[in-house]
């Protein structure tokens, strides 16, 4: 009798050592399949994310491409009073004093037209900053020509903006449109 509980008792034994290790065995395949499909779940999640990035930069790029392309043989009036319009808003923006804001000559090829502005500001190097920066994130191709910086007079009243010193900036921008063909 003895010997038919120690005969049960050992296949018990066997059959749970057997059952754990088919259960073992299946888990360690579930979860090598599991990893298999996380480490694609990531593999793609990075894809999607540099895809995002790329549309986004993709379509400020078309959006200056549009802002660029023109069927017109000059700029126009309406566009260029529109620049004139933003630059005079983003000194408006930084808190910096417009002396004078005007379209200067403009230059043709058969497929690139170059409208130049001169911008003449008083303000301080940190206003300057911001303004050519804000100047820069612009939906057009922009060149700026020329940058010239001179201090103000010296008169401490004059040329002291919140302890900060005044300039004089004269600035020449051209702004460029490509020509379509037709």
């Amino acid at each position: 009798m003895k010997t038919k509980y120690l005969s049960f008792l050992l296949v018990i034994i066997l059959v749970s050592f057997g059952f754990l290790w088919s259960a073992t065995t299946m888990i360690s395949n579930q979860k090598s399949k599991i990893d298999k499909i996380d480490a694609r779940i990531k593999n793609s999640q990075e894809q999607l994310n540099s895809a995002k990035v790329l549309t986004k930069e993709l379509s400020e790029v078309s959006k200056i491409i549009n802002n660029t392309l023109t069927q017109e043989d000059k700029l126009s009036a309406v566009e260029a009073n529109a620049f004139v319009k933003d630059i005079a808003n983003l000194c408006d923006k930084y808190r910096i004093s417009v002396v004078g804001l005007f379209p200067k000559i403009s230059y043709s090829s058969s497929k690139v037209l170059e409208q130049q502005f001169t911008v003449e500001i008083e303000c301080t190097y940190v206003q300057l900053g911001n303004l050519l920066s804000s100047i820069e994130a612009y939906d057009y191709i922009l060149k700026v020509n020329t940058l010239d910086v001179s201090p103000m007079s010296t008169s401490k009243e004059l040329s002291k903006l919140d302890g900060e010193t005044l300039y004089r900036i004269s600035l020449e921008l051209s702004i460029f449109k490509i020509v379509k063909e037709v």
